[in-house]
């Protein structure tokens, strides 16, 4: 996509934005600056290097959009493109206008909504970060391409820990984890400086507990992932972009590291910690004892047994009241326990290197070993992942057992995505004649709010089994090959291939265009004046975003259910990137009809 002759006009490109940016920075007046209409500030150095950024981007990448900070209203219509561009012209414009030497300007392409570049330019300095060719480099100024110099983080030290967060944004719940973490340094930075410094192995963290937008973090995240490190959210899964109104939560970015420690994801939620260590203990005690517990996960809430007891094993199938043929998934604090129990192949490598821990789970033939034939329950394949979320990671690594979990509902049933929807389907009993569910975790509602991705990788190349949040061309993409997609097998060898799944009681018809008399509608975008006077809707994503519908399906399908409707009618959403999943789940729910 981004060639050496492309790359050097682009440098090119960014030394033009910093000239012009100095050149008002030098001769700024306090009495020029404007107000957007969210009231931020708005200097003539925005507007003018702005122009000179995107007419230069779109000169060199015409077909590409490009979604700009001065551009952006909030009525914007995200087209969910392959490509696009962030661009911020000022990132930092506090620090512009307070007369801080840290503000910076930022480009970023994205494909498949991960940033695959990002550059960053210091117009004080003439300093440019930027990543090429899966390194991360930095030039200074009147330097050329040629002497550009690699950068990288260096291993996090969990005894020397070094942190950064911005003053302008200090928060409570900031402060609470700077002072859980407690780094021997936290220094003030402002702007997408603080991912250059990251990436230059200069700091280990950057917590952020405030929103921000994804034309302020694009950039960095790209470089700072090229030198080792990357961008989380709280619930472990690598920040993605084209959200709703393209604004991030809450994130951690970090340095080089195998494992981040579980508790600096739970602190960064700010959770009562003292109230979280009492439900993690009791719900490791109930598993021991064979029992049920429920715990939050990135995807949905998962119903958890112990990996070693075919009693607890065989509880979940009669809690769910599960078909005994259906598989279940195994659930590991990392893949070195993983690659005890399953025979792992090139293709599962290369896949799980890539989005472990993290909504995808691999098949694979189940090694010859006691707890390997429990956890497949005597079948020759396993289904298997690592997930994300810390509180799923914490309790996986205190048990050090595996746990096989479904989804924490009724089997056939639509998934759980707030811990509502498990009371719902399990309470007020919460037990039956050979089952016990004795604990629930409530962390909040899961991030993605569809299962994980299931991919077979026995082969040499995978096959989509399930889709999910790892789309099928994020895995095309890795392997430069067209996947295929689910095939029949003499068996189930993998959750999520009943033709009739994730339904609600009312009958689901998909793809719908002209209204059914008594009947509630599932939205997508901006329905037709037609359905706009309906009483009773839920719309997946007013403006189209394919994140946010993915997020909110399960509660959209719950809700629009318990109006006790006989009909749930589904406009068309688009079958590209994470909605090939969201069509996989509603053409399922509508299998009876």
């Amino acid at each position: 996509m981004i060639t050496k002759n492309k790359m050097v006009k682009i440098i090119e490109l960014a030394k033009k934005c910093n000239e012009c940016a100095l050149h008002h920075f030098k001769k700024f007046d306090k009495k020029s600056i404007g107000y957007k209409d969210d009231n931020s500030p708005l200097t003539k150095a925005d507007v003018e290097v702005n122009n000179i950024a995107v007419y230069g981007l779109q000169k060199l990448f015409p077909n590409i959009e490009i979604i700009s900070e001065e551009l952006y209203n909030s009525k914007h219509i995200f087209k969910n493109n392959k490509y696009f561009w962030l661009i911020d012209p000022i990132d930092g414009t506090k620090e512009f206008i307070n007369k801080s030497p840290n503000f910076t300007v930022n480009f970023a392409l994205v494909k498949h909504n991960l940033p695959i570049f990002g550059l960053i330019a210091q117009p004080i300095t003439g300093t440019i970060w930027y990543n090429f060719n899966n390194k991360a480099w930095k030039l200074y100024k009147d330097q050329d391409f040629k002497s550009s110099q690699i950068i990288q983080c260096k291993e996090i030290d969990y005894k020397k820990l070094r942190t950064l967060s911005s003053f302008n944004h200090r928060s409570k719940d900031l402060e609470d984890w700077i002072s859980f973490v407690k780094p021997l340094s936290d220094q003030n930075i402002g702007s997408s400086i603080k991912f250059c410094y990251l990436a230059e192995g200069k700091v280990d963290f950057y917590p952020r507990t405030s929103p921000t937008m994804e034309w302020d973090i694009a950039a960095g995240h790209s470089i700072l992932k090229s030198a080792g490190g990357n961008v989380i959210s709280d619930s472990g899964i690598e920040i993605k972009y084209g959200k709703m109104k393209f604004l991030n939560n809450i994130f951690l970015a970090h340095g080089k590291t195998k494992n981040i420690p579980n508790t600096f994801l739970i602190k960064l939620k700010n959770k009562n910690f003292d109230n979280y260590n009492k439900d993690l203990q009791e719900s490791i005690n109930e598993l021991k004892k064979e029992n049920l517990v429920v715990f939050p996960t990135e995807t949905v809430y998962g119903l958890g047994a112990i990996g070693n007891s075919e009693k607890a094993i065989k509880s979940i199938y009669n809690a769910k009241k599960r078909p005994s043929n259906n598989p279940l998934i195994v659930h590991t604090f990392d893949k070195k326990e993983a690659k005890k129990y399953a025979e792992f192949t090139s293709a599962a490598n290369v896949l799980t290197e890539r989005y472990w821990p993290g909504p995808l789970t691999v098949i694979l033939q189940t090694k010859q070993n006691n707890l390997a034939k429990s956890l497949s329950q005597g079948k020759s394949t396993i289904a298997i992942r690592v997930p994300s979320h810390p509180v799923a990671r914490d309790l996986l690594e205190q048990l050090k057992i595996p746990i096989l979990a479904p989804s924490a509902n009724k089997s056939g049933g639509v998934s759980p995505t707030e811990i509502n929807h498990v009371k719902d389907d399990f309470g007020p009993e919460y037990r039956g004649k050979d089952w016990n569910l004795s604990k629930i975790i409530d962390f909040g509602s899961c991030e993605v709010g569809i299962e994980s991705t299931v991919v077979d990788c026995r082969g040499d190349l995978p096959i989509i089994l399930r889709h999910g949040y790892v789309t099928l061309e994020m895995i095309s993409d890795i392997f430069n090959s067209d996947i295929l997609g689910s095939q029949d097998f003499n068996e189930l060898i993998s959750p999520g291939q009943m033709k009739s799944h994730y339904s609600p009681k009312a009958n689901v018809y998909i793809n719908q265009k002209s209204n059914i008399s008594d009947s509630a509608w599932l939205t997508f975008g901006n329905p037709p004046k037609t359905l706009q006077k309906e009483k009773i809707m839920f719309n997946l994503s007013p403006s189209g975003n394919l994140f946010q519908a993915c997020n909110l399906l399960y509660s959209g399908l719950r809700y629009l259910d318990s109006f006790g409707v006989k009909i749930i009618q589904v406009m068309p959403i688009p079958m590209m990137g994470v909605g090939i999943a969201i069509n996989d789940r509603l053409k399922r729910a509508s299998f009876k009809n």
